[in-house]
């Protein structure tokens, strides 16, 4: 209805600032811990056809799974690359797992998004959610 096609509009460039956070904008325009990892114990990957965004999420961890360097590289949308630049941010230090980081508490950090752009943290829990299941593979070192 009506009300969808103003919030389309208002994600165009000259109302963008009320649709995201300060927090959101800052990390979209100077986004952190991006690049490839060489030596990662972990890559979680993550894409959404539908709006063609892709996210990949580079971690090392210490031997007690706990996740210390992420990096990531994604594309797609401001949000897309706002989750993603605070998941880097939140991820260091914790205990890898599918609950590391939980969809309310990213929306909480980045002051919430446009309800068109929520998928962007679908893309960070699903890439989580990989890594959790590529390390679940990883043998035990003795």
């Amino acid at each position: 209805g009506p009300m969808c096609l103003r919030l389309m509009q208002s994600t165009d460039g000259q109302t963008v600032a009320e649709a995201y956070s300060d927090i959101a904008l800052d990390h979209f325009e100077h986004p952190r811990n991006v690049g490839e990892m060489e030596d990662a114990d972990v890559v979680g990957c993550s894409e959404n056809p539908a709006s063609g965004a892709s996210l990949k999420l580079y971690l090392r961890m210490d031997p007690d799974g706990v996740i210390v360097d992420t990096l990531f590289e994604a594309h797609g949308c401001t949000a897309t690359i706002a989750a993603s630049s605070v998941t880097t941010e939140l991820l260091v230090g914790r205990k890898l797992d599918d609950d590391v980081l939980t969809q309310d508490e990213l929306s909480d950090v980045l002051g919430g998004l446009p309800a068109t752009r929520e998928h962007a943290f679908r893309l960070v829990t699903d890439a989580i959610q990989s890594a959790t299941r590529q390390c679940r593979s990883i043998p035990e070192t003795p």
